[in-house]
């Protein structure tokens, strides 16, 4: 009888515990196998404290207006594909300024420029990107799947972390 209790008493702590994750499938938000809204899944991240969830929530916010509108990810293609030369030719030239002070001796002068250079350096390698990211709307909504998944990945971790310092 006591061993019937402990397994009954284990797998009820494992079902409650299981179904109080979040899931996420296809562009929908499930918990305890019902559809949930993702203002419901921004209050479960302030429930269990999920850390950077306003900027996580914001950014797939944006991500998700950006995908579903298709004059904006249009105007992100094309701002993509319009900076990408222009900051090619601002690492050269950024990068030209920065030898011409390294060769005077100017140190202060050498680590801006060089700073600057790799800043859009790094630009125009991350535009590239962004516009093959946007450049259809089945890509833009795989970028839209990353990002919640990740999210629903950090909450779920939250939510393990509480229930083991629970002792379920």
């Amino acid at each position: 009888m006591k061993l019937l209790t402990t397994i009954a008493a284990v797998l009820i702590s494992i079902s409650a515990y299981s179904q109080d994750y979040v899931e996420y499938n296809e562009g929908v938000f499930f918990r305890y196998g019902e559809e949930i809204s993702l203002n419901k899944v921004e209050g479960l991240m302030n429930q269990y404290q999920v850390p950077f969830y306003p900027v996580r929530l914001n950014g797939l916010r944006g991500q998700i207006r950006n995908c579903e509108n298709d004059f904006r990810r249009i105007r992100m293609l094309s701002l993509s594909i319009i900076e990408t030369p222009i900051m090619a030719l601002g690492t050269g030239l950024f990068g030209l300024v920065s030898l011409v002070y390294a060769d005077d001796g100017d140190m202060l002068g050498t680590v801006g420029f060089g700073i600057i250079t790799v800043s859009l350096a790094a630009a125009t390698a991350y535009f590239p990107h962004m516009a093959y990211v946007h450049s259809t709307k089945d890509r833009c909504q795989n970028k839209v799947d990353k990002l919640c998944e990740k999210l629903v990945e950090k909450l779920n971790k939250k939510i393990e972390a509480k229930y083991k310092l629970l002792g379920y």
